[in-house]
């Protein structure tokens, strides 16, 4: 009778002591770590999110900038947070890093949260190259893979990147002989872009918005099925290679494993009403990024999905042999 006290008592305790993490989660100051360097659109959106997340969760948010190695070093400093709700990051594609041996992350790494942003990948290049058109740009790749470089923006086999490779591999192009360069994030490789640095960049038309609108660089394609809002008159690339194309990027906040469903809980539900203000979608509409919410559920999903997808392009382009 003794022993079942004791331990009824003990579950009320553990009953109590889970009500009051979610009342009184959080209790002190936040950390939101992204895996680029500042200026870039993973930077620029979660700076948007955290700013209507300061006021939904009641606390200051730090942002940390952690670009080096591609976004390895940020997404390692997520996966070996503390597992305590306070310290989450940037989640975006990350599979291919596995396959270009530079670290293998897999989503049983991370607690997802939710998915707040998607945009499609595009193809660009300087103001001065010759390339005018997709097309011309993808029939000399064809003919002189070697002789290209190509700027990945953060890690190659990511986010940008795998979806032109692919694109590139159903046009007969022998990718793997392509100098495929890494880099900090896209505002640094749309930077040596248009210095003439590399011959194309790889990135969403958002990144790119400053640099195209002061006529430094130009955007080839867009990976979109439709015309990208903002960016109408960028020609999609599915009309150059004979069928829809839709590759690009998804952002989500999500921490290490093991983090509380309470505090999952509450990180999701500020998200949702930060995605909701108008704010928040007239800043992302401002400034060309797409809105697309997922759940933690729906988001691990998603990195699933990703996982296996990734695995299937980057077999074919020959990476990790």
């Amino acid at each position: 009778m003794g022993t079942f006290h004791t331990l009824a008592s003990a579950v009320f305790v553990v009953g109590l002591a889970g009500v009051a993490f979610a009342d009184e989660f959080p209790a002190r100051p936040l950390t939101i770590v992204v895996p680029a360097g500042a200026g870039g659109g993973g930077d620029t959106t979660t700076r948007m999110l955290a700013r209507e997340l300061e006021g939904e969760l009641g606390q200051p948010i730090t942002i940390i900038n952690q670009g080096q190695g591609g976004g390895v070093v940020g997404l390692t400093s997520i996966r070996n947070a503390k597992a305590d709700g306070y310290t989450v990051g940037l989640l975006f594609p990350y599979a291919g890093y596995k396959f270009t041996g530079q670290a293998d992350f897999k989503g049983a790494d991370f607690t997802p949260v939710a998915n707040f942003n998607g945009d499609s990948s595009s193809l660009l290049v300087a103001e001065s190259s010759p390339f005018t058109d997709l097309k011309s740009a993808l029939d000399a790749l064809k003919a002189d893979p070697s002789g290209f470089n190509v700027h990945c923006s953060g890690g190659c086999g990511s986010v940008w990147d795998i979806p032109v490779a692919g694109m590139m591999l159903d046009y007969g192009i022998d990718v793997a002989k392509i100098n495929w360069i890494p880099g900090q994030g896209a505002a640094s490789g749309l930077t040596e872009l248009s210095s003439g640095g590399v011959d194309f960049q790889t990135a969403s038309l958002p990144e790119a918005a400053s640099l195209m609108q002061a006529g430094q660089v130009r955007a080839l394609a867009v990976l979109s099925p439709e015309p990208v809002a903002g960016f109408e008159d960028v020609p999609l690339a599915g009309d150059t290679v004979g069928h829809p194309v839709d590759g690009g990027t998804w952002r989500a906040i999500g921490g290490p494993a093991g983090m509380p469903a309470e505090a999952v809980e509450v990180w999701q539900e500020a998200i949702r009403n930060a995605m909701n203000s108008e704010e928040f979608r007239t800043s992302m509409k401002t400034a060309g990024f797409g809105l697309k919410w997922l759940d933690s559920a729906q988001l691990k999903a998603l990195m699933e999905q990703h996982e296996a997808d990734t695995a299937r392009v980057m077999g074919a382009l020959g990476y990790g042999k």
